[in-house]
């Protein structure tokens, strides 16, 4: 289970952190473990950045109470953000962002701009925007045991907002795809947000970013089995970083990763 504390502890583990050793242990050695400076920053990532960057823009204003933003301004926020998150990548990683083939540093920019006035004109806004990155800190407590571990879970919720005069959480997400049911009912990120906020609901509101973009919305229940499981996900992850349990897990995404060099000359 997670208990909500206003209590600082030395360490930390995160849903990021989570989803990045179940895609890859190694990954997770060379980014949080050993800190190592990143080959490249992968385009999809930027991109997210620059999406939640321009969202929150958005947002900010509706909680600021002033003037909704026009689909101009929306734009040239969008474009704006997705030039400083290239200069981002150039300052953290040794060789900026790295595209594919079919992508260029131009065609993602318009492509942004494409995409957030879809998400201006279209997207149903909240009645209400409550708070915007809403950190939170829990203790975490072993399903199987009960102990307290050292570290805790901390999270940082991109909205929470009210809709028909229910407060609830939002998360903004963007993806390459249409989501199935797979991707929201049985997300790691849904379940652990519920299980540590007091908040029963979760809206995931999907960007998907292609040539026809649309913007797509799910909403996730709380479900004690789903939460208790998550937990218990987390702390068998997190004792296997403990013993460090580290190895490579190849695929698909290995082209996609910061640190495919580094993993492959080690291995």
């Amino acid at each position: 289970m997670l208990e909500p504390t206003h209590e600082e502890a030395g360490d930390y583990f995160s849903a990021s952190r989570l989803t990045t050793y179940m895609i890859c242990p190694n990954k997770y050695l060379f980014n949080y473990v050993e800190k190592q400076r990143k080959e490249q920053l992968p385009a999809p990532m930027m991109f997210g950045s620059a999406v939640h960057k321009t969202i929150e823009a958005v947002y900010q204003r509706l909680m600021d109470k002033a003037t909704p933003m026009t689909v101009e301004e929306v734009k040239d926020e969008a474009a704006g953000f997705w030039m400083a998150q290239t200069e981002r990548a150039f300052n953290e990683s040794e060789r900026g962002v790295g595209y594919t083939e079919k992508e260029s540093e131009d065609l993602l920019k318009d492509r942004i701009v494409k995409l957030m006035e879809v998400f201006v004109s279209e997207f149903d806004m909240p009645d209400e925007v409550n708070a915007i990155e809403q950190r939170f800190r829990c203790w975490i407590f072993d399903p199987e045991t009960g102990e307290r571990l050292d570290l805790q879970f901390l999270g940082i919720v991109d909205a929470i907002t009210t809709r028909g005069g229910e407060q609830i959480i939002e998360e903004h997400k963007t993806a390459g795809r249409r989501w199935s049911r797979h991707d929201y009912e049985n997300n790691l990120q849904a379940s652990l947000y519920l299980a540590a906020h007091p908040l029963g609901e979760l809206r995931f509101n999907v960007l998907v970013k292609r040539a026809n973009p649309v913007v797509e919305v799910f909403h996730v229940q709380a479900n004690d089995w789903q939460q208790n499981d998550a937990v218990n996900t987390m702390c068998n992850v997190i004792k296997a970083v403990e013993d460090r349990n580290f190895y490579p897990r190849r695929g698909y995404m290995c082209d996609r990763c910061s640190f495919r060099r580094r993993c492959y000359e080690g291995s």
